[in-house]
């Protein structure tokens, strides 16, 4: 039997379900799919997936749309749902760093270590003669849900792993030359914001903060008095049949939400300068459905310390116009990080 060593990308996000595949020829990946279908609001919330049946649904729309024949896939999770702890160990092999996770979880985590599924991130920082290491956990019954949704459309997950990791595998394929120094990427989503710190290529932080651009748009129905679906159109700057709405009341709505969720990213950078006293952050990449705000990405470009540019994820990767042309590309890059960065996943690897 032949089949693809490469896996199919599951992006279940809360406003979008993605699918990307990518093959590898040499050291250039193509895009061989990219699709995505809306998921109904609060199918999933906060990282769990309250609708079984609706994202059930959605899956198999989607895998059918793009005609997905692929039996393997990596999904990812993020949110409420992931406990992440930052500790010092020993310094130590991979086949003992691997051993030495279990005790950590059983010290630092305060979940049985038998109802949970665990990692550890090597950071590559030392202190004191000790790695900084950062502990990962998550429920097994939230990651059963995800898995089990992918099972009812037929696909078999191999690889689960977070949010920040696909934004990391991502970005370094199209960001080679910001390899070398410390770099934030921020994917601002509907219900979260993933914070991402790569220090000479490795991941040194991250953390999901949760507040998104559904906290826009409900603040937005809730002044301006529209519709959820008014609503977003109008955070992303498009027109609605509702002429008595102005754009600069809706840019003073979104100005006053990007202020607060702009503060919240802000603590996260603050609490990793107090750790990292000697690593800048030197520039931020920004990605997700919110960054399609012009006034939230002006608004966080000013209280910023540092550029900020828009990431693209598809920059460094060949994108054939049979599957994607040049407007999709541009008008797909903000919900594609992840998906893509899922879909370099292989088969073989641990």
């Amino acid at each position: 039997m032949f089949f693809s060593k490469q896996l199919l990308g599951l992006d279940m996000g809360s406003f979008y379900l993605k699918t990307a595949k990518i093959v590898k020829s040499g050291r250039r990946h193509r895009l061989k799919k990219f699709g995505f279908v809306p998921i109904p609001v609060n199918t999933v919330v906060d990282g769990s997936i309250m609708n079984t049946y609706e994202m059930n649904d959605a899956v198999k729309t989607l895998l059918t749309k793009e005609r997905v024949g692929d039996k393997y896939c990596a999904i990812s999770i993020a949110g409420h749902g992931i406990i992440s702890r930052i500790v010092s160990m020993p310094q130590l092999s991979t086949d003992e760093f691997r051993k030495a996770l279990k005790g950590e979880m059983e010290t630092h985590i305060p979940h049985d270590i038998n109802e949970i599924y665990y990692d550890g991130i090597r950071t590559g920082v030392f202190e004191e003669g000790k790695e900084r290491v950062i502990l990962i956990a998550a429920r097994q019954d939230l990651v059963g849900d995800f898995m089990q949704v992918a099972r009812n459309a037929g696909i078999r997950p191999m690889s689960v792993e977070i949010d920040a990791s696909a934004l990391a595998n991502i970005f370094e394929v199209n960001y080679p030359e910001e390899m070398e120094g410390t770099v934030a990427i921020l994917n601002i989503g509907a219900s979260k914001v993933n914070v991402l710190v790569l220090s000479k290529g490795a991941i040194s932080f991250f953390r999901d903060v949760p507040n998104g651009g559904n906290f826009i748009t409900e603040e937005i129905t809730r002044r301006l008095k529209v519709s959820f679906q008014q609503a977003e159109s109008l955070k992303s700057g498009e027109q609605t049949s509702d002429d008595s709405i102005l754009p600069n009341q809706v840019e003073e709505v979104v100005a006053d939400v990007a202020k607060n969720m702009v503060s919240d990213i802000q603590r996260v950078f603050d609490y990793y300068a107090n750790i990292n006293p000697d690593d800048q952050i030197q520039k931020i990449f920004i990605t997700g459905g919110t960054t399609r705000s012009h006034t939230f990405v002006t608004v966080l470009r000013s209280l910023m310390q540092v550029p900020v540019e828009k990431m693209n994820p598809f920059k460094e990767i060949v994108v054939p116009p049979n599957v994607l042309d040049h407007e999709q590309m541009e008008s797909y890059a903000h919900i594609a990080a992840i998906g893509l960065g899922l879909a370099l996943r292989r088969l073989d690897e641990e």
